[in-house]
């Protein structure tokens, strides 16, 4: 019997839960079902991805490192109180200009340090949020006193 790494055992079960969760997608109402088959379907296409990734052998898993609970703990925090701060600052500075300093300092702490590609990334990002949100779906996103 061939042994499974907990990896693909996952990608396969997340490929299984976004494939379904399509199907279930597509029997919404066609006025109300296009975000979430849009959102399925990306699902569906990372987790094949993912899966694609696992089975050529290219694994993400890492050696377990012996490091003190409060190492362990350092980045998890700076990302909770940093998105902590981000969702505060929406409501004041508003959504473009917050999100912008939020991905600019997110990217730099995982260790992005050129800032073509952290430009390109944001620039595409909100790109997306704004074609999707305020103009398919007609949302106004949260403004402050900059935007």
């Amino acid at each position: 019997m061939l042994l499974m790494s907990k990896e693909r055992i996952f990608s396969i079960g997340i490929s299984v839960i976004s494939i379904l969760l399509t199907i279930q997608a597509f029997r919404y109402p066609a006025e109300s079902s296009q975000f979430p088959r849009f959102l399925c379907l990306l699902m569906v296409l990372f987790s094949v991805m993912i899966l694609v990734r696992n089975i050529m052998g290219k694994t993400t898993a890492k050696a377990e490192c012996h490091a003190s609970f409060k190492e362990v703990m350092k980045v998890p925090f700076i990302v909770f109180a940093s998105t902590a701060m981000y969702i505060f600052a929406i409501q004041y500075v508003g959504y473009f200009v917050s999100t912008v300093i939020y991905m600019f300092l997110m990217m730099s702490m995982f260790g992005q340090k050129r800032i073509l590609p952290m430009g390109i990334a944001v620039t595409v990002f909100l790109g997306v949020i704004y074609a999707l949100f305020v103009s398919f779906l007609g949302l106004r996103l949260p403004e402050g006193f900059l935007f």
